[in-house]
């Protein structure tokens, strides 16, 4: 067995794939027979399930529609009836209720006559008077104590279906019989009242039903009845299976059951009304469909015969097909990994070889970008430390020269030119810091304090400004010389232009999230949200540093990236006429490092 597997797989892919294709070919005409019966006997099952259960949703939905227009019509009566105060008429002799009465009467006969779906109305009162059209009462025995009734009273809001109309006190006329209605009572109130008033009983004809469900045809022996909650049939065509079905095998909602009913195999499958409470029902005959099968499979086993020496005619081309590409990828690999990234795939097809083909040339793509994008950070890298190099190498003489000019301002009293030398020499202290890059929050903030002092003497009041920072971040260590570039554009690109008075906030923060939030904004002359899209985009792919006019928002950017990787983040929020905010968020390093 280990023998012929290793046959097996070390055949070339173009074997392996005729060999594949005729064992393929062979198996189907062992287990045809049964798949093919199994999966078309169960599709045309599925789809006569599928169909009857569309036209029962079809009949239970056009039952309700009917009931809910007789429902309509009922409300329509009880208002008529509602507005007449029958609890104050006791005897069929009382004045009042003969004048009403035969009010009445006469509005239940137009409702009647103008409905045809309507075949009888009956209202009883408290009081055991009654109207009606179409029916009248077998004895003296009280309505009040009948159970449609007592069914109507004990459901006060709610339109009741009565599916048996057999044992009432009332006889019909000649016009229908019991056995071809259904009946619709609600209790009436008192207007303004929960007193009740009466009870109305409307009898309905069948032939609401009948027109959704006699022309419905599901074979020739399949059929759709109607049910009431109590399974009781309200109605059905003429057939021998409907009192046969099992009242179990119909509750389970929208979900077929398979039964066996008078030796024949049957299928049947309900849907409940809501609405109505009723349940319509389908039944078809699983064995008919099973006789129109026979002819399929023929038609079919014919076809995959024909389709068989089809298959093993084109073998051959298929596997040369899905073959050759492969070899080509194969060649193209060895190239790449020769060194030659030159090389690309040529595939016009969606297959899945064309799919590794553009995913492989996607992959060269990738690595001549990173090799391109280590060879910008490596030099961005070096910009970097060459800039911060610049910026500590300044002429160790001008401290002394900056402290004799400070002591000599004293002598003459300038105290104003005092601050100015002092600020100035801060900056450059801490710009130096004896050539570490990195200083603390507190450090880099009192940088940015002595800058803006500096350039308050020189705009007087058109700079104002103001540093907002929390106590606990002050220790935190940050690359130093961040916030001055932002600081310097905000003045000359923001406040400067400005008409007017500016002011610039700085702000040091640490965020819920354990972040350290830095920012400045300002209230100057702002950008489009095109131009503040553009440069957050910049600011988000690699940049050659010499190539950017913002060079200090660039160069703040690298060497933040240089520091914490993917670990910061940067982004300019700018309203134009309105001012800009640059944000940045760092982590806190632990151990200050």
């Amino acid at each position: 067995m280990k023998f012929v597997k290793n046959k097996i797989m070390n055949l070339s892919i173009r074997n392996k794939m005729i060999l594949s294709y005729i064992l393929i070919a062979l198996i189907p005409f062992c287990i045809f027979g049964i798949v093919v019966i199994s999966i078309f006997a169960g599709q045309a099952e599925n789809d006569i399930s599928e169909h009857t259960g569309q036209m029962i949703s079809q009949v239970r939905t056009s039952i309700d529609v009917y009931i809910s227009s007789i429902e309509k019509i009922s409300n329509y009566v009880i208002e008529e009836l509602r507005s007449v105060d029958f609890n104050e008429m006791y005897t069929e002799d009382d004045i009042f209720w003969m004048q009403e009465s035969s009010k009445a009467v006469a509005r239940l006969k137009h409702v009647a006559n103008t409905h045809p779906e309507v075949a009888g109305i009956l209202f009883a009162t408290e009081n055991d008077l009654y109207i009606s059209t179409g029916m009248t009462r077998i004895s003296r025995d009280s309505f009040v104590n009948e159970e449609w009734y007592r069914l109507a009273v004990s459901n006060p809001d709610t339109v009741c279906l009565i599916s048996d109309t057999s044992g009432r006190n009332i006889v019909t006329n000649e016009s229908y019989s019991i056995d071809n209605v259904f009946s619709m009572v609600k209790a009436i109130y008192k207007e303004g009242t929960t007193e009740v008033m009466g009870v109305l009983l409307m009898d309905i004809k069948h032939d609401i039903i009948s027109q959704s469900i006699d022309n419905i045809t599901i074979g020739q022996k399949g059929f759709v009845f109607v049910i009431d909650s109590e399974d009781r049939v309200v109605y059905t065509p003429a057939n021998p299976i409907t009192y046969r079905v099992n009242p179990d095998w119909i509750r389970k909602e929208n979900a077929p059951v398979t039964a066996r009913i008078r030796g024949e195999k049957y299928q049947i499958r309900s849907e409940r009304s809501d609405y109505t409470g009723w349940r319509v029902v389908g039944v078809f005959s699983i064995d008919e469909i099973m006789g129109h099968m026979n002819t399929l499979i023929f038609a079919l086993t014919c076809g995959l015969l024909l389709l068989l020496a089809f298959v093993f005619v084109i073998t051959v081309k298929i596997s040369q097909t899905i073959t050759n590409p492969v070899v080509e990828l194969e060649q193209l690999m060895k190239k790449a990994e020769s060194g030659d990234l030159a090389v690309r795939f040529q595939g016009d097809y969606h297959d899945e070889v064309s799919e590794l083909g553009r995913d492989f040339n996607h992959m060269l793509v990738r690595i001549e970008d990173l090799i391109q994008q280590v060879y910008i950070e490596q030099k961005n890298k070096r910009m970097a430390e060459l800039k911060v190099l610049q910026e500590q190498i300044k002429p160790h003489f001008l401290y002394n020269t900056l402290d004799t000019i400070s002591w000599m301002a004293r002598d003459y009293g300038a105290g104003d030119v005092v601050r100015l030398v002092d600020a100035l020499t801060n900056m450059f202290r801490i710009g130096l810091s004896r050539g570490r890059d990195y200083i603390s929050v507190e450090q880099e903030l009192s940088y940015v304090a002595n800058y803006l002092y500096i350039q308050k003497i020189r705009y007087g009041g058109k700079l104002n400004y103001q540093i907002v920072k929390d106590e606990e971040i002050l220790n935190e260590e940050v690359p130093k010389l961040m916030l001055q570039p932002l600081v310097e554009n905000g003045i000359y690109h923001g406040i400067k232009t400005r008409r007017g008075e500016g002011h610039l906030t700085i702000r040091a923060v640490k965020t819920a999230d354990g972040l350290l939030e830095f920012s400045v904004e300002d209230d100057g002359s702002g950008m489009s949200a095109q131009q503040a899209e553009e440069l957050n985009h910049l600011l988000n792919e690699p940049c050659e540093l010499e190539e950017r006019q913002s060079f200090g928002l660039f160069y703040i950017k690298e060497r933040l990236r240089i520091k914490y990787g993917d670990g910061f983040k940067i982004r300019v929020n700018s309203i134009e006429n309105v001012g800009t905010k640059v944000v940045i968020h760092i982590p806190i390093q632990e151990d200050g490092v």
